[in-house]
């Protein structure tokens, strides 16, 4: 049954659109199969049309511009990602990136201000949640490689990597072998703390049976030979409310801006002619 939002029909292609989208979130898959099921989700996919089409309809009310510099970078920004810039065309990519800074400048401004989260809301949602912040075992680890690809054959990178390897028998800190020696040169090959199954399994391999100030041998992954140094190994547990307060306050502010999207488009479908048409013979 066709729908008219304010005079505007709504494609059928963007009502598919949102049923895909929403089959995707994770209380839909656990949903028995079924009429109900298949009924429900279609309701749910009109009306997120529905408030989609009265958003958009809002925001071609404001006649300001969209700074074309920050169109530009969010353009950038998409293509460098993709690492094929053939496969785009920017100009129908800026405009869909401006139609969409257009529909959340608007939204945020019906939203308003929301206050963001206090110390004691943190605290509490730790509280009644702390099972859900546990921590997986991780490690802190830097590395020196020399990749062997389509341009470093590897003769040359076992060359590379064992010139550094004796120069860290020399006594050479491992950041300054790094540095001169790592095809990833910077930061003294640090990789930051990552979980298990972050890197390749072989790279896990080594770096999960050592310890901290440990250095293991040259080692070979699909990427080419490797030397690698534990900094540190904190152990799998529960968060701290410290280590965990940064995502507690991402996730209030996401339940918050979530409960102000909903009372505005509320608001905008109590002002909207919404009309279920009937398709005539």
């Amino acid at each position: 049954m066709p729908i008219q939002v304010n005079g505007e029909s709504i494609p059928a292609e963007l009502i598919r659109e949102e049923e895909r989208r929403l089959s995707q979130l994770p209380e839909w898959p656990d949903m028995p199969d079924g009429l109900d099921k298949t009924v429900r989700l279609r309701e749910t996919a009109e009306w997120c049309a529905i408030d989609r089409i009265l958003l958009r309809q809002e925001a071609d009310k404001d006649p300001r511009p969209i700074d074309p510099a920050l169109v530009a970078a969010h353009v950038e920004r998409l293509v460098t990602s993709q690492s094929c810039r053939v496969l785009f065309d920017d100009a129908p990519l800026a405009r869909q990136i401006e139609a969409q800074l257009r529909l959340q400048r608007t939204l945020h401004e019906l939203m308003g201000p929301l206050p963001q989260p206090t110390d004691d809301e943190i605290a509490r949602l730790y509280k009644s949640r702390r099972q859900s912040f546990e921590r997986p075992e991780t490690v802190r680890a830097a590395h020196i490689v020399k990749h062997v690809d389509e341009t470093h054959p590897e003769s040359e990178a076992r060359a590379g990597i064992q010139a550094a390897l004796a120069a860290l028998e020399s006594g050479q800190p491992f950041a300054a072998v790094a540095d001169q020696y790592s095809d990833c040169k910077g930061n003294g090959g640090d990789l930051g703390a990552f979980a298990r199954g972050v890197m390749v399994e072989e790279f896990d391999n080594v770096v999960f049976a050592m310890q901290p100030g440990q250095r293991s041998p040259i080692f070979r992954t699909p990427f080419g030979f490797h030397i690698a140094e534990v900094h540190a190994r904190p152990p799998a547990g529960i968060a701290s409310l410290r280590e965990a307060q940064d995502t507690i306050r991402r996730i209030l502010t996401a339940m918050r801006e979530q409960e102000a999207a909903r009372r505005v488009t509320e608001q905008l479908r109590a002002r909207a002619r919404i009309r279920r048409m009937r398709r005539t013979a």
